[in-house]
């Protein structure tokens, strides 16, 4: 029988209240000291913000088995995470919940810092940089101007894509595009070329053949999985009386399965080192076709662009896996909150931005995507109207006139999770001398339960979406990674096991 699982934190014993006390008083004062550093667009915010009274609980200690995957070591590793050992299907969870959630993140963590390493040499190529890209995939989808691979530069990323899934331009308030990429890993690249689904031809045979596209999933080695006691609710209530928290159980060494990685860059001004110096950077070119540009003529321009987002999609055998998991990060200094953003469990309606979501009405600090043109109270998140071409210098987006558009105003529609906010903070603080401390994790989503309105496909947390890769549609009913990905199919009109990859034209 399923049971529900719907309160945000667990019973405790008395020795654990007050272990629990101790421990928000430490990480209370350590936030006081290094709120300015993390604190001001995470809008948590580590503080009281005037009239928001959504404070992130501190209620656990982490320890270091949190950071390695395979529990070793006291810090962030290059160890990938391939499962998540505690989830446990035989409960029902409806609703974000403290324990029910950590796990998800502490994944979420791992796989993020596991694809950046090397950490401490950022100059040196990351783990996802060997991965392919989906135009390296699939021969029907070309780079607008192919003479632009010709001579690229060794550590050069090669990127085209300027539109959102919605079709809209996402520009910064410098003027700049932002620019999308995919890749994938090798487990998921190696499945589709033996399937031969990286054709039109393939794709179809694939279809009438009867079988099911079914991306490998990940799971824990023979030898490690005995040593895992799969945590359920039970074990996390009876584990209450032990002051130092549940045991974190090692989420590797396994077979890992099937990564997609969906990233959106910023183009940096070449002006402002000290913004750079906030982002995880790489050297790009851009490639563009003649119908892009302002003047009519393809381009190849050479830029720097720094990581503003990323979706992380994961396909693991524990519990309800087959689902997939995806977690969502993005910079820090992309946005502020929307001044009537809501949390995460306050979904029971139908409609949870019925105007929108709202200009705030003042914020600390400056956001690349924000600006503060609108009127406070207004709609925000406004995609431009017209189409905008590329010119030869920055800013480049341009309106067919030649003239500067004006950027839109984005704001962060859902409020983080407290559980998700304190895990950032943690991760944040362990990552103090790398530039992915500028990193924060918008939430993990899930399959907790069977879905059904007001529940969508059975996805925890209902809603999540990244404001610099669904900028425009934050305040939709649908705007949520996992359930619209559900309807995906391929080409020919089979179901693609959650990805739109194998429809390259979509």
């Amino acid at each position: 029988m399923s049971r529900s699982i719907v309160l945000d934190m667990p019973t405790l014993t008395p020795v654990r209240v007050l272990a629990h006390a101790m421990a928000k008083l430490v990480l209370v004062i350590v936030c006081m000291m290094t709120a300015a550093a993390v604190g001001h667009a995470q809008n948590a915010s580590l503080k009281r913000a005037a009239g928001d009274g959504d404070i992130p609980v501190f209620t656990d200690t982490y320890d270091n088995a949190e950071f390695c995957a395979d529990g070793r070591g006291t810090g962030p590793c290059a160890v990938a995470p391939v499962d998540v050992p505690e989830f446990d299907a035989s409960f029902v969870y409806r609703f974000l919940a403290y324990h029910a959630q950590r796990p998800f993140d502490r994944f979420s963590w791992q796989a993020f810092t596991s694809l950046m390493a090397p950490l401490d040499h950022p100059d040196q190529a990351a783990l996802w940089e060997s991965f392919p890209t989906r135009r390296d995939l699939f021969s029907e989808v070309t780079y607008p101007n192919p003479a632009c691979a010709d001579d690229l530069p060794d550590g050069h990323l090669l990127l085209a894509s300027y539109l959102q899934s919605t079709g809209d331009v996402l520009i910064d308030q410098a003027g700049n595009f932002v620019l999308f990429e995919t890749r994938i890993n090798p487990v998921a690249a190696d499945y589709i070329i033996a399937n031969n689904l990286q054709t039109p031809a393939g794709r179809a045979a694939f279809a009438t053949s009867g079988q099911s596209i079914d991306f490998p999933t990940g799971h824990l080695q023979a030898d490690v999985a005995t040593k895992v006691k799969l945590a359920s609710a039970d074990a996390v209530a009876n584990d209450a009386s032990n002051a130092s928290g549940p045991s974190i159980p090692a989420s590797a060494p396994g077979a890992m399965g099937a990564q997609l990685l969906k990233f959106s860059w910023r183009i940096l001004p070449n002006a402002d080192a000290a913004s750079r110096d906030r982002y995880f950077t790489r050297p790009a070119r851009i490639s563009l076709a003649g119908d892009q540009t302002i003047d009519g003529r393809t381009k190849c321009l050479d830029v720097t662009v720094g990581l503003v987002g990323m979706h992380l999609v994961q396909r693991v055998a524990s519990g309800n896996g087959d689902r997939w998991i995806w977690s969502s990060f993005e910079h820090i200094d992309n946005v502020p909150l929307a001044a009537n953003a809501r949390r995460p469990n306050s979904i029971i309606t139908k409609q949870p931005f019925e105007n929108g979501c709202l200009v705030p009405e003042a914020v600390e600090g400056e956001f690349a995507f924000y600006g503060g043109q609108l009127p406070a109270g207004s709609p925000a998140n406004q995609p431009i109207s017209g189409t905008l071409k590329w010119a030869d210098n920055p800013p480049y987006a341009r309106l067919a006139s030649g003239d500067h558009p004006t950027p839109p105003d984005i704001v962060r529609c859902w409020r983080l999770f407290s559980g998700t906010a304190e895990s950032n903070f943690v991760w944040q603080t362990k990552l103090n001398d790398s530039v992915l401390a500028n990193y924060m994790l918008l939430g993990t989503q899930w399959i907790g339960n069977p879905g059904g309105e007001p529940f969508g496909i059975g996805e925890v947390p209902r809603f999540l979406t990244n404001s610099t890769l669904e900028s425009f549609m934050q305040d939709q009913s649908d705007a949520t990674c996992l359930g619209c990905h559900a309807r995906a199919t391929t080409d020919v009109g089979q179901n693609a096991n959650f990805t739109f990859l194998l429809d390259p034209g979509s």
